[in-house]
């Protein structure tokens, strides 16, 4: 009966040291928050040559057509542009970019900074690297915001991002932060 226990056991930890080792090209959520017209996400990924860092998703989901019936599942077909704001390699400098984007909304409108990003195949794999315009934007009653242009295919896609969801996804990762502290 010793001897089960112990391959058990064993083979527990085993299981959860493989677990903390991502995958290649697989995304592991840390943050998410969705609002009416759009999702956005932390999340950290590893490339197939090794390299490992932490991504803000600025998903836009458009809803082109949508079938809801009590006699059969709902369906939806979707089209989703994504674009992935390049965070860091460590989870500190994730928190220091969701910072960094909060004082850039506290500039003045107009204000345009580029960053380094990566979309998404349609597979939730990343392709290569390309950049992403901000525009500081301030909306007739409306709040300041971030307003992210990006190229999608062949056409220009954009994506808004507002303080509280910048502030719902940087808690969000301290929580994560806290109860996964070695992620």
């Amino acid at each position: 009966m010793r001897r089960v226990f112990i391959i058990i056991a064993l083979s527990l930890f085993a299981s959860f040291s493989f677990a903390q080792n991502i995958p290649a090209g697989m995304r592991m959520e840390i943050s998410e928050f969705e609002t009416d017209d759009n999702e956005y996400s932390v999340f950290s990924y590893k490339d197939e040559d090794g390299t490992f860092g932490y991504y803000l998703s600025l998903g836009r989901v458009y809803h082109l057509l949508e079938l809801v019936r009590d006699d059969i599942t709902d369906a939806s077909f979707d089209h989703v542009d994504e674009v992935c704001l390049c965070m860091g390699t460590t989870i500190e400098e994730a928190f220091a970019f969701i910072d960094t984007l909060l004082a850039l909304r506290e500039k003045e409108p107009g204000t345009t900074v580029d960053f380094r990003c990566r979309m998404t195949n349609g597979a939730g794999r990343l392709t290569s690297y390309s950049t992403a315009t901000c525009i500081v934007v301030k909306r007739f009653l409306q709040t300041k915001r971030l307003c992210f242009h990006f190229v999608s295919g062949r056409r220009t896609a954009e994506a808004d991002i507002k303080k509280t969801e910048l502030k719902n996804l940087r808690q969000n990762m301290k929580i994560n932060n806290k109860l996964h502290p070695n992620q």
